[in-house]
């Protein structure tokens, strides 16, 4: 039997099986309450078991969960086993840097900058992955990624993180839609709209949402991994989205409009790494960057 599930379930199931409590978890996490309590949802589901025993005031492990526990953490070190193997067998390589890149994130600093990181530091080679939006993380929050360029707020401890430049944020809305005559709106004015959202629970899909200026849940009427399809159910009426300005740039079509939200802080585009990382490619990479930063503001 196959069982549908993800890592991010099982790294739920363990800090609440040691927290024994919602709230406490979720912060352990970095997600929200609701958020977690999906999450837990979702691998109950998919497992048929029930994990935990809940009341008004307790949270216990089920029968269920007391069982699954140990498989559940040596699963969990298992994978962390494995990334750090291949850290170690990269190295041993001589020279292999994970870049991760969140979808629309830096499209003409990335490659500028791995061309220039390679032609100075041949002993290296660059390994570009991207990631969608179920993703926020770029791989850092699973050692698949040594260094990324990825768009805050991403809920992970113990990792360096350096601002590059803002976008704005933007709604985006179907043609026709009566915001779409509008060169500006209010965040109020978006707030009980029909919204896509991000796949994945967690501070990143909140901030996209607006959660920080709501009283009641977004309307969320579908989940997109990507601007394509984001902007794909935009244009067919679904909902709107809120994006930042790479979306109107690289992504733009007749059959979406954005408007400026007025009262909105821009989103930060990062390049992030873990604290602790010994990779001897991150600074002269980090060098790189901050050349090209400075040739371009300047």
């Amino acid at each position: 039997m196959t069982y549908r599930f993800e890592l991010r379930h099982l790294r739920a199931f363990l800090a609440l099986a040691d927290e024994l409590h919602f709230g406490r978890a979720a912060e352990r996490l970095f997600v929200t309450q609701p958020a977690l309590t999906q999450t837990i949802q979702q691998l109950e589901d998919a497992l048929g078991l029930r994990l935990f025993v809940r009341s008004t005031r307790a949270v216990a492990l089920s029968p269920d969960g007391v069982r699954l526990l140990p498989h559940a953490k040596a699963s969990i070190d298992s994978v962390n086993r494995i990334g750090l193997e291949v850290d170690r067998l990269g190295r041993e390589r001589g020279g292999q840097l994970k870049v991760g890149s969140q979808l629309g994130t830096g499209l003409l600093l990335v490659p500028t900058v791995v061309r220039e990181f390679e032609a100075t530091y041949p002993q290296y080679t660059v390994v570009i992955s991207d990631y969608d939006f179920s993703e926020p993380a770029s791989g850092l929050d699973v050692g698949r990624s040594d260094i990324a360029f990825l768009r805050p707020p991403v809920g992970l401890e113990h990792i360096d993180m350096l601002t590059l430049y803002q976008e704005a944020r933007l709604a985006c809305v179907p043609c026709g839609h009566p915001l779409s005559e509008k060169k500006s709106v209010s965040i109020g004015e978006i707030l009980a709209e029909p919204i896509i959202a991000a796949p994945t629970p967690g501070v990143w899909r909140d901030y996209w949402l607006l959660n920080e200026y709501r009283s009641e849940p977004a309307n969320v009427v579908l989940e997109s991994a990507t601007f394509e399809s984001e902007l794909q159910a935009v244009a067919a009426g679904r909902g709107i989205i809120v994006t930042c300005e790479a979306s109107r740039k690289f992504y733009s079509r007749p059959s979406v409009h954005f408007v400026e939200i007025e009262g909105l802080s821009p989103c930060d585009v990062a390049i992030a790494w873990p604290r602790n990382s010994t990779h001897p490619a991150i600074e002269p990479f980090l060098s790189i960057v901050s050349e090209y930063m400075t040739k371009v503001h300047t």
